[in-house]
């Protein structure tokens, strides 16, 4: 059973329509079917520039993981692996996030204001920044 209803299928696809260059996500979990494993098969399916990889908990130090934020969706596109990281499933807003960092990840930008792209540019040190959203 698909996870994914159609309407939504084609609704990503045609925003995936806006890829350019390809993207690699990046499942690290304990391994076994899960319905997190097939959504990334499922948005696979609907670009030719995406590409879905299955890591296992014997990676988590190679993508500098911890084993309690399992599982984890990772990005990677032409200028390596993406620090945007998704803890669980995205559900709900959070599956927007995940479409739109893949569209925007694969265009090498990011949206935000000329003012926080010079606040950013000026810090000295580096920020660990995680954000919690919960389901609703």
């Amino acid at each position: 059973m698909a996870i994914l209803p159609t309407n939504v299928k084609q609704q990503v696809e045609e925003m995936f329509s806006q890829i350019g260059d390809p993207i690699k996500m990046i499942l690290v979990d304990e391994g076994g079917k899960s319905e997190l494993d097939q959504l990334l098969s499922e948005l696979d399916a609907l670009s030719p520039k995406l590409s879905y990889h299955r890591a296992t908990t014997s990676d988590i130090a190679r993508y500098g993981l911890e084993e309690e934020s399992l599982p984890s969706i990772l990005l990677e596109g032409p200028e390596g692996l993406s620090r945007a990281r998704f803890t669980g499933a995205p559900a709900g807003h959070e599956f927007g996030v995940l479409v739109q960092d893949i569209i925007d990840l694969s265009q090498g930008k990011i949206e935000l204001s000329e003012a926080t792209k010079r606040y950013l540019e000026s810090l000295t040190e580096d920020v660990h920044l995680q954000v919690f959203t919960t389901p609703t």
